[in-house]
């Protein structure tokens, strides 16, 4: 979806109805018939993002081709392939949209607290698969530790920092878990 893109991309202020024009070469008229207005597009465009990008995440999460604390490091080095393999700075729009639009619009809130509750699930699953023995309110302060390390990577991809130090970064955050 070009929208998408644009919105991830910019940020809800940033993208205007010239640019999503442009992207679709549809008219003024056609985009709101198509997908109402500005705002409604955005919270589509967010939508459509968890579809693809946050379901797929989840999916690997709960993968059993793998072992778990391997998907788990497998998450987090999305962001680093990301920057590292693809120059794609863009970060995560999820994330970006709390950084940018959670506290501003409740329907935005509440599509980012889905997404991230989607992922917080699927973390601690994966964790408990990890660490069977480990109390639950830990696997779970857990969860949010490697969610929120998540977040950082991805607001740090758009801030330019370096693959190099990313890795370093999450490598560091395991250790200091002790996941590895």
């Amino acid at each position: 979806m070009k929208i998408m893109q644009l919105f991830w991309e910019n940020g809800y202020e940033a993208t205007g109805l010239s640019d999503i024009v442009a992207v679709t070469g549809l008219g003024k008229a056609s985009l709101y018939k198509a997908f109402g207005n500005k705002h409604q597009m955005y919270l589509r465009a967010l939508s459509h993002y968890e579809s693809l990008m946050i379901d797929t995440a989840v999916a690997v999460l709960r993968s059993k081709d793998a072992a778990p604390l391997d998907r788990i490091d497998a998450f987090l080095s999305a962001p680093i392939v990301a920057v590292r393999d693809h120059k794609d700075r863009r970060g995560c729009f999820l994330c970006n949209a709390a950084a940018d639009r959670a506290s501003l619009d409740s329907d935005t809130a509440s599509l980012v607290e889905r997404g991230y509750a989607k992922l917080r699930k699927a973390l601690t699953r994966t964790l408990s698969e990890a660490f069977p023995e480990g109390a639950s309110e830990k696997i779970a302060v857990r969860a949010e530790v490697v969610l929120t390390i998540y977040s950082g990577l991805r607001i740090m991809s758009r801030a330019a920092q370096t693959a190099e130090m990313m890795t370093a970064t999450k490598t560091e955050i395991i250790v200091m878990m002790g996941l590895i």
